[in-house]
C-alpha cells in the first residue's frame, strides 16, 4: 500500500499533499513506471479523506504526465522525462539558431536596439537620450480612480475581447479630439494600435512587399530604420532641410521611383524638432496627390502645441484620401499603455484590422476602456493643459541655458515650437559618436546620438536633446555639464 503524510492542518490542500508526495515518489524511482496506484475509493479510505480528493489528486498527477488512466481501468505510473532545472540544462542547444534566422532578421538582430547603443547604468547622469514621459507629471491617483470604475461597472468590455478596432467609445473621443486638430475623421476610420510604433507595421505589412520603396526623411525616427531593414524595404532618403524635407529632391526621385509610400513628421520632428509651414504641407501634399503617393503623417506630438500657433496635420486637408495619420497617447500620457491609432480611408482601416487580427487578436480591452473613462471624465483635457504649462517652461529653461551655456561658433542647434526635443550639430570637429558618448559619460551626460537616425552615412557630428523625463533643474544642470565639455572641446 502507497504510505504518504497527510497533514490536515496545513494551508496546502489535500489533494496538492497528495500530488506533491506521488509526484516526489515518482522521481526519486520509490515509484517505477508500471506500477498500479491504489484506487480512488481504497486510497480514500486509507488516508481518510473523501474519495473526490483523491480523484482531483490523480487528475492532476495525469495532467503532469506522471500517471496513465482511462476509464474502467488502473491508474499505473508512466514513464516520464524528469524535469529539467536551470542549472541542468545545457550550455549550448542543440540547434544553432544562427542558421536559422531569415536573412533580414539576421540584417537587425546584431545591432543594438535604437537608443541603446552608447547607454551605460551609470550613477549621477543626467539623461538627455530618454523620449519618455516623466513619470514624476503623470496623473496616476486620476487613472487608478477611471481604473478602478470600469472594472467596478464594466467588468464585461474591460475582460473581453472587444472589437478588432479598439473600443468604440475610446474611437469616439479620438474622433472629437482630432477635430480640435483639423482632422475629421469618424470612429469606423480609426482603429487602435499598441502604440504608434505598431501603427507603423501594420502598414508596412499591408502596403509593402521586399523590394519596396518607402521615401522617408533624413535623419528619421530611428525605430522605422530597422523595421525597413525587417520587411527588407529599399528607403529612399531625402534630405531634411531647416523648414523640412526638401521637396526639389522630392520631386527628382518621383520621377525614377514608384514607392509604396512618403513618412514624414511635419510636427516637432523626432529627431530635429522642426516644424513645416502650411505652404510645405500644402506642396507636399499636391506633389504626393499628382503622384497617387501616400502620405504616412506621424503625429505621436500633436497635442503637445504650447508655443503659439502651429499648422494643421496634413490629414486635415486630405480631400482625397491618400493620408494615413497616426498617433498616440504615449508622449502626453502613460507610455506603458500603449495606445495609439491611425486614421485613414474606411476601406483601408478594414484591411489594417483584418491585418492586425492575425498579429495579436486586439489589443488591450482593459486599457481602452479605462483610458475612455479617463477621457470623459475630463481629466484628459486638465492633464493636457497641465502638460502644456510644464513643458513650455521647462523648455524656457532648456533653450535660455543652452545660449547661456553652449559656445555659439561651430555649434547649431533648433528651437523648436513644442514638443520636447533639440537637435545640436557640432561642427568642425574630429570626434567619432563612440568617442562623444564616451566624452560625455564620463562627465554625467547621456544623449541620443544622431548616427541611429540616418539611414544612410550621416554627414556631420549630431544629436538629440529630450527634455521629456527631466524637471527645470535637470535641465539647467545638463545644460551646464554639456557647455563645459563642449566649450573644452572646442578650446583644444
Amino acid at each position: 500500500m502507497l504510505l504518504i503524510d497527510i497533514n490536515k492542518e496545513s494551508r496546502v490542500p489535500i489533494y496538492q499533499q497528495i500530488v506533491d508526495q506521488v509526484q516526489g515518489l515518482i522521481e526519486n524511482d520509490t515509484l517505477k513506471a508500471g506500477e498500479i496506484l491504489p484506487s480512488s475509493r481504497n486510497f480514500a479510505d486509507v488516508l481518510g479523506v473523501h474519495r473526490s480528493t483523491v480523484y482531483k489528486a490523480y487528475e492532476e498527477l495525469w495532467a503532469l504526465g506522471y500517471v496513465d488512466s482511462n476509464p474502467g481501468s488502473y491508474t499505473r505510473v508512466r514513464k516520464k522525462q524528469k524535469m529539467v532545472p536551470v542549472d541542468g540544462r545545457s550550455n549550448g542547444g542543440i540547434i544553432d539558431w544562427e542558421t536559422r534566422y531569415r536573412e533580414s532578421v539576421r540584417a537587425i538582430i546584431n545591432d543594438p536596439l535604437p537608443g541603446e547603443r552608447y547607454r551605460e547604468e551609470r550613477d549621477n547622469v543626467i539623461d538627455f537620450g530618454k523620449l519618455e514621459m516623466d513619470t514624476r507629471v503623470l496623473p496616476v491617483d486620476d487613472f487608478r480612480r477611471s481604473m478602478s470604475q470600469v472594472i467596478r461597472e464594466r467588468p464585461e468590455d474591460c475582460f473581453s475581447y472587444g472589437n478588432i478596432q479598439g473600443y468604440l467609445p475610446l474611437r469616439e473621443f479620438i474622433s472629437k479630439r482630432l477635430r480640435i486638430h483639423g482632422v475629421a475623421v469618424k470612429p469606423d476610420e480609426l482603429i487602435l494600435t499598441n502604440g504608434s510604433q505598431n501603427g507603423i507595421e501594420l502598414v508596412m505589412k499591408l502596403l509593402t512587399k521586399p523590394g519596396t520603396q518607402i521615401i522617408i526623411e533624413s535623419p528619421t525616427y530611428s525605430k522605422f530604420i530597422p523595421l525597413m531593414k525587417y520587411y527588407e524595404i529599399e528607403p529612399v532618403s531625402i534630405p531634411m532641410r531647416d523648414y523640412g524635407l526638401d521637396l526639389n529632391i522630392l520631386r527628382e526621385k518621383l520621377k525614377t521611383t514608384k514607392p509604396a509610400f512618403l513618412y514624414t513628421i511635419p510636427n516637432f520632428h523626432n529627431p530635429t524638432g522642426i516644424t513645416t509651414t502650411q505652404e510645405h504641407r500644402e506642396e507636399l501634399l499636391s506633389i504626393c496627390e499628382a503622384h497617387s503617393l501616400p502620405i504616412v503623417e506621424d503625429g505621436f506630438d500633436e497635442e503637445m502645441k504650447y508655443y503659439g500657433k502651429v499648422a494643421l496635420p496634413i490629414k486635415s486637408m486630405d480631400k482625397n484620401q491618400i493620408v494615413i495619420y497616426l498617433s498616440t497617447f504615449s508622449k502626453v500620457l502613460f507610455a506603458g499603455g500603449r495606445i495609439g491609432w491611425i486614421a485613414a480611408e474606411k476601406r483601408l482601416i478594414d484591411r489594417i484590422a483584418r491585418v492586425k487580427q492575425f498579429s495579436d487578436i486586439t489589443s488591450s480591452a482593459i486599457n481602452h476602456v479605462a483610458v475612455n473613462q479617463f477621457c470623459e471624465d475630463g481629466y484628459y483635457d486638465h492633464h493636457v493643459k497641465r502638460m502644456h504649462r510644464i513643458y513650455r517652461k521647462r523648455m524656457h529653461v532648456m533653450l535660455d541655458a543652452l545660449r547661456k551655456y553652449i559656445p555659439r561658433k561651430n555649434i547649431t542647434w533648433t528651437e523648436p515650437s513644442g514638443g520636447y526635443i533639440v537637435w545640436m550639430k557640432l561642427n568642425k570637429l574630429s570626434l567619432t559618436h563612440k568617442e562623444l558618448a564616451k566624452l560625455f559619460l564620463d562627465n554625467g551626460l547621456m544623449v541620443s546620438h544622431g548616427d541611429e537616425y540616418f539611414e544612410t552615412k550621416e554627414y556631420g557630428l549630431h544629436f538629440r536633446l529630450s527634455i521629456s523625463s527631466l524637471d527645470e533643474q535637470e535641465i539647467l544642470e545638463g545644460c551646464k555639464r554639456l557647455g563645459a565639455i563642449l566649450t573644452k572641446l572646442y578650446s583644444n
